[in-house]
């Protein structure tokens, strides 16, 4: 029998997943694939995620009615880090010789694949296959195949990678969905659309549990008589500016908006110019004893969200900025006047 794993956060599963493990379970000519969401990423802290039984619960209602597809909830049956190398070494402990698993993975994830616990240790469990576009940055896997696995040689088609006794490494040509699980958690907590980015159970699961939606809490007021909520702003946009933010705009959406009373729109000239202003604006912040609830987008350095609970911080990379247009989306939202005064 021939077993797809797809793994991930899956925070939530959404149609990049579903057409990925589609196309790759019909050229491989998979019996099943199996998604199992990771029930402790170590990448990640348990608070900035949704909990699993929430995470589950979507990927059972993207594959029903899918006779091949499989929710699988075995890395919540284990305690500690949810680690790759652990689920397949049980799974070949289990199942032995009468099922070939087949480990999905993206080619970005598999760029990173030497950061892994004993990453060298996965084709002795399953066959690795690394899902992408073909001529669209193969080169950078095939080095991380020949540091990472030097045992494994190019077959003659050069998109399999053989070593005896091990899996294969497959390199795998999908349609390229450019959806990810932190555009749509952006969207929803900006009060934009997710539809037909998941499946419509799973985006009605998502607003009948008000998934990465805050609940409102009351308000409090600073020392100095006006809500907390714009002290804090002013206090956040002043950190952006002297960050070298540009174009900080500040919304008030008291009203308009149940998931903050204010946004801060800034951007940066690049993503490592973004992600700078994100890491020493927090750091300043928290040692103010001012901390953020969560972050989103920060690898990727586009667009950060850094959740301050009244105050939400959009970071863009310029273009983005443009694309999305959030002062468009908030044109009714008063512009707050920005206060400057270097001894906040």
């Amino acid at each position: 029998m021939r077993i797809g794993i797809l793994g991930g956060t899956m925070d939530p599963v959404h149609f990049g997943h579903l057409r990925s493990a589609e196309e790759i379970r019909e050229n491989l000519v998979l019996d099943q694939v199996w998604f199992v969401p990771a029930a402790r990423p170590p990448h990640k802290s348990e608070e900035t995620i949704t909990p699993f039984g929430h995470r589950l619960q979507m990927v059972k209602l993207a594959t029903a009615g899918v006779e091949y597809f499989r929710p699988a909830a075995m890395e919540s049956e284990r305690s500690g880090p949810s680690y790759s190398v652990d689920t397949l070494r049980i799974l070949k402990e289990k199942y032995g010789t009468e099922v070939h698993f087949f480990f999905i993975l993206g080619s970005d994830a598999f760029l990173e694949i030497e950061t892994w616990k004993e990453f060298h240790r996965l084709t002795e469990f399953a066959s690795l296959v690394i899902a992408g576009r073909i001529r669209h940055g193969w080169e950078n896997v095939r080095q991380v195949v020949s540091r990472g696995f030097p045992e494994h040689e190019a077959s003659c088609h050069g998109d399999v990678f053989t070593a005896s006794g091990k899996g294969d490494i497959i390199f795998q040509n999908v349609t390229r969905l450019e959806i990810s699980g932190t555009d749509i958690r952006q969207r929803v907590r900006t009060g934009r659309s997710a539809r037909f980015l998941v499946p419509e159970a799973v985006r009605q699961y998502m607003k009948k549990n008000s998934l990465y939606i805050k609940v409102a809490k009351k308000k409090k007021s600073s020392a100095h008589g006006r809500p907390a909520s714009e002290e804090l702003a002013q206090t956040i946009a002043y950190e952006i500016v002297e960050n070298k933010g540009e174009e900080v705009t500040l919304l008030d959406v008291r009203g308009r908006s149940s998931i903050a009373d204010f946004y801060i729109i800034a951007h940066g000239r690049s993503t490592r110019h973004v992600q700078g202003i994100a890491s020493k604006m927090r750091k300043n912040l928290s040692r103010r004893k001012i901390k953020c609830r969560g972050v989103e987008g920060e690898q990727e350095g586009t667009w950060i969200l850094i959740d301050f609970d009244d105050v939400v911080v959009h970071l863009f990379h310029e273009p983005v900025r443009r694309f999305y247009d959030l002062e468009g989306l908030w044109s009714q939202a008063p512009r707050t006047e920005l206060e400057t005064d270097s001894g906040r």
